[in-house]
């Protein structure tokens, strides 16, 4: 009897059939070609899984095979990018499990707080760990150096954020206003009170 290709025995937490998925599909996602090697890879996936002690094969089966989408998914590139994908396949996974004990029905309030508790360090440390990756991958903030400015006469050099509200405009309207006269404004001088007196008195 041939074997069903979508099962997958577990025993003591190790894998004994390799063939969760169709093999192709297993290999071009870790990009092996030895079963042998394919094999141990998914066994070290599905290491980092919780299983109950009474959880029956076909939940088992659909853990591993949610936590090889999921490392699918995240498409690492390289060695490095494979044991960080890896490590971040176990984080979510113990961030599910937190989560779900701490909805049990009969859970206590001390045992569902700390159980959120460990949830969002958990998620937070996946965060990272995904921010990791983008940065590895070039996708993290890009940053800007400016090493020379060249400004020519009568002109305005601006590094940094500009914040054009309200005082902002009115500074520019007034320097605009400046700069369309062809002439300075004449100061006019005030005669002097003591002057004046002078003036009078003569």
């Amino acid at each position: 009897m041939a074997k069903d290709p979508q099962k997958v025995k577990v025993t003591k937490r190790k894998i004994a059939v390799q063939e969760i998925a169709p093999a192709a599909a297993l290999q071009s996602v870790f990009e092996v070609g030895d079963e042998d090697v394919l094999a141990e890879k998914i066994n070290d996936i599905s290491k980092l899984l919780w299983f109950h002690e009474f959880a029956s094969e076909e939940t088992k089966h659909a853990r591993i095979l949610r936590a090889l989408e999921l490392y699918e998914s995240l498409e690492p590139a390289d060695g490095a990018e494979g044991m960080l994908v890896m490590q971040m396949v176990g984080t979510h996974d113990a961030a599910l499990e937190c989560l779900r004990r701490a909805a049990l029905p009969n859970q206590t309030f001390a045992g569902r707080d700390m159980a959120l508790k460990h949830a969002q360090k958990l998620m937070t440390l996946y965060t990272k760990q995904l921010e990791t990756l983008n940065k590895h991958r070039g996708k993290g903030q890009q940053k800007v150096t400016v090493e020379h400015v060249n400004v020519q006469a009568g002109g305005q050099a601006i590094v940094g954020s500009v914040d054009a509200g309200r005082r902002g405009t009115r500074q520019a309207d007034a320097e605009r206003a400046i700069e369309h006269q062809r002439e300075a404004p004449a100061c006019e001088a005030k005669p002097k009170a003591k002057a004046a007196r002078k003036t009078r008195s003569d």
